[in-house]
């Protein structure tokens, strides 16, 4: 059940948009991780899936202003993005087709341990990241020539790429995350892959798997319109934020990215599991 949409939530919900568009893109996730439990706490009787639809909604929008944004400045790699895309796909509309069919009890426990495992792991593993990591020293080469001249060379292992890529759409999709928080740690630590490049190349299976699962949630919320006005306010926020993200994005390192992921997830699945358990 949503309460009633006033002036006030109107301006919260806006507000809420820019700000985890704002962030996720700079990090290139999405922001969903950081919206869904805001979500979760200002609509505590509101079923998961009208949670995750309207995280969805700034999450798919987010991923299509920080694709503009990005592809300006030449930072996509676009063989990889596909390979996202190709294989999260599928499993992110199975991922959506789960949420509609769980309850919000079980929802918010699981959401907060995957939250909080997740935080933990990407802290563990950035802790051993250098500065300047070298390349990976298998897989297919890529060279991407941004629009300063600066020359990103790196190689992409391609079949693991296509495995690890369904379970982040399954899980992203399920959460209504989006897949960039999975992504983006995985193409850094495991892939290699230089961090705007990363963050970057994220936005394009982020905005497409997401897609994907928002449709179907739309299938079945079409009679919903205060639903939707909703999402509509808080993605046309994050639609707005992103190029805010993809202005500050260049000025941050793989690290950094590392931290602000892991920190927020940490902080919003604690909070979740605490509100859940206790």
């Amino acid at each position: 059940m949503l309460p009633e949409l006033g002036p006030a939530q109107v301006v919260l919900l806006a507000a809420l948009g820019a700000g985890v568009g704002t962030l996720g893109t700079m990090v290139g996730v999405g922001g969903g991780f950081l919206l869904v439990p805001i979500l979760l706490f200002l609509f505590p009787d509101a079923e998961p899936a009208a949670i995750t639809t309207m995280s969805l909604t700034a999450v798919v929008l987010t991923g299509f202003s920080a694709t503009v944004g990005y592809r300006r400045h030449r930072l996509q790699d676009f063989r990889t993005g596909a390979i996202f895309i190709a294989t999260a796909l599928p499993a992110s509309v199975a991922g959506a087709l789960v949420t509609r069919a769980t309850s919000r009890g079980v929802f918010d426990i699981v959401f907060g341990a995957v939250l909080v495992s997740a935080a933990l792991f990407i802290a563990w593993s950035g802790l051993r990241l250098p500065d300047t990591p070298d390349p990976a020293a298998r897989g297919r080469e890529r060279r991407i020539v941004d629009r300063t001249g600066l020359v990103h060379e790196y190689r992409v292992n391609e079949p693991l790429t296509a495995a690890i890529a369904p379970v982040a759409g399954f899980g992203a999709s399920f959460f209504g995350i989006g897949g960039g928080v999975a992504q983006v740690p995985f193409m850094i630590l495991a892939l290699r892959i230089p961090s705007p490049v990363a963050v970057a190349t994220s936005q394009l299976g982020l905005m497409t798997a997401s897609a994907a699962a928002l449709a179907v949630h739309a299938f079945f919320t079409l009679d919903q319109p205060e639903l939707w006005l909703r999402a509509l306010i808080v993605g046309g926020g994050a639609l707005a934020g992103a190029q805010v993200g993809v202005a500050l994005a260049g000025r941050v390192g793989g690290r950094f990215v590392l931290r602000v992921i892991a920190a927020g997830l940490l902080i919003a699945g604690g909070r979740q599991l605490f509100v859940s358990l206790v």
